[in-house]
Order: structure tokens, then C-alpha cells, then sequence
């Protein structure tokens, strides 16, 4: 006998897979273009082995760029003086709903998937928990 309840989906069937990541050691200049021309608003940071470090969203260079620090003063900036840390991660297997819980809970736009080794393996944002709702929608 079915229940007729229908499987919630889980952060890794949402989450964007593969994530464009920089390393912490990445010059600050070229984040926005290489936000811009994958169409995101943030990034995963790793350190030299992988791992996750940080991130670093365009809230963070909006900040920057709010400060008396002028554009010309970016040279020699590094990815990890401006990126936020500790990144905020999820287990692929949790619920929406939890992804949703702690991006409320901790004010962040996006949680990092990461395996077991700390390597990010996908990013869960804002903009796939608003699909998963229309989803769950079109099914109302």
C-alpha cells in the first residue's frame, strides 16, 4: 500500500555540481570577471590541496569596494583578505528544508558541498531552493 507521499528531494539533487572554485591565493582583481562570466555570485576557496577554505561572493567585493580603498588599491589583494571563513557546508544528503533552516539561520546565500575529504563537490544557493518550491508547486 502506498502512502502516495511523494520523496523530498535532497540538497545533492539540487545543488549546482562542480563548482567553479578559486584558490586562496588568487589575486582579488579577477573575481568579479570570473563571477560575471559564469553568471554566480560567489565561489568555494581552496587552499593549494583542495580543500575548502572559504568563500568569496560579490557581497564580499560590494563591501570591499564601500570601503575609502580605491579600485587601484586592489592590486596585490588576495582572495583570502577578503573572502568570508569558515565557509558554511551541507551534506548532500540532507533535506531542502535544512538547507533552507541554515541559510536563514546564519544569513549566508549558499551552502557548499563537501566531501569527506573537505573538497567542494557542489554549491546549494538561494536560487535552487527557489526551483525546489516552484517544483513542489507545479505538483500542488
Amino acid at each position: 500500500m502506498t502512502t502516495g507521499r511523494v520523496a523530498r528531494p535532497t540538497v545533492a539533487s539540487m545543488m549546482t555540481i562542480s563548482p567553479v572554485v578559486i584558490t586562496e591565493d588568487e589575486a582579488v582583481s579577477g573575481v568579479a570577471e570570473l563571477l560575471a562570466d559564469h553568471e554566480i555570485s560567489g565561489l568555494p576557496v581552496v587552499d593549494v590541496d583542495g580543500h575548502l577554505v572559504g568563500v568569496i561572493s560579490q557581497t564580499d567585493l560590494v563591501r570591499l569596494r564601500g570601503t575609502s580603498l580605491p579600485w587601484a588599491g586592489w592590486h596585490g589583494l588576495l582572495v583570502r583578505d577578503v573572502m568570508s571563513f569558515p565557509a558554511r557546508t551541507i551534506d548532500g544528503q540532507a533535506s531542502m528544508d535544512e538547507a533552507s533552516k541554515q541559510m536563514s539561520e546564519v544569513g549566508v546565500n549558499r551552502l557548499i558541498v563537501v566531501d569527506d575529504r573537505q573538497t567542494p563537490i557542489g554549491v546549494i544557493s538561494e536560487s535552487d531552493v527557489l526551483r525546489e518550491i516552484a517544483d513542489a508547486c507545479d505538483d500542488c
